[in-house]
């Protein structure tokens, strides 16, 4: 089984109509007659603007799973591992704004503290990856297919045209932040 970029289709649409296919069959039927929809990580996907509706429903699961992680009889470690590992993948295939981010932020380390795995005053960057940081499933996909478009004659092409530019975003380690003995154990 290969998962190359032969096997994949694009459909544009616009405002729920079906302006231009490649290597995609329709049915006759328009997109907004189709009303199924299904469901990426948890997180219902359908085409249309169901942002806010689909935006509450993830920070809903991210929440319920950190609870079901803060109860469970994990260790600290394997509790902060369960945590960027199961809660927060899907934050990851939405976009957010500031504020959302930071109003999840706060309920995150509410939660921490309220399961005694966290104080108040402490850095977060010790201890779960913060929502700021998730990035975005589409820069994992932009990634691969940068490392094909050297193979791709027509991938390469259309990143020329388009005229890409890599985007590093440097995030600053917990590592480099002092700890001044505030909290040690």
């Amino acid at each position: 089984m290969s998962f190359g970029l032969e096997k994949c289709g694009r459909m544009v649409t616009k405002r729920g109509k079906v302006i231009h296919t490649e290597g995609v069959s329709l049915p006759e039927r328009t997109i907004a007659d189709i009303e199924d929809s299904y469901k990426y990580l948890g997180i219902p996907q359908a085409n249309g603007n169901l942002d806010e509706v689909i935006r509450k429903g993830a920070t809903a699961k991210y929440l319920q799973r950190m609870r079901q992680v803060l109860r469970s009889q994990l260790n600290g470690k394997n509790k902060i591992h369960a945590i960027n590992c199961y809660s927060l993948p899907p934050a990851g295939i939405i976009r957010w704004s500031k504020e959302e981010i930071k109003t999840t932020n706060v309920k995150t380390s509410k939660l921490l503290t309220i399961h005694g795995g966290f104080h108040s005053k402490s850095s977060t960057l010790r201890l779960y990856t913060s929502r700021e940081t998730v990035q975005d499933e589409t820069s994992k996909i932009h990634k691969y297919i940068k490392d094909k478009a050297s193979t791709h004659d027509v991938i390469s092409e259309c990143l020329r045209q388009w005229g890409t530019k890599d985007v590093v975003l440097e995030v600053p380690s917990w590592e480099d932040k002092p700890l001044h003995w505030m909290y040690h154990r």
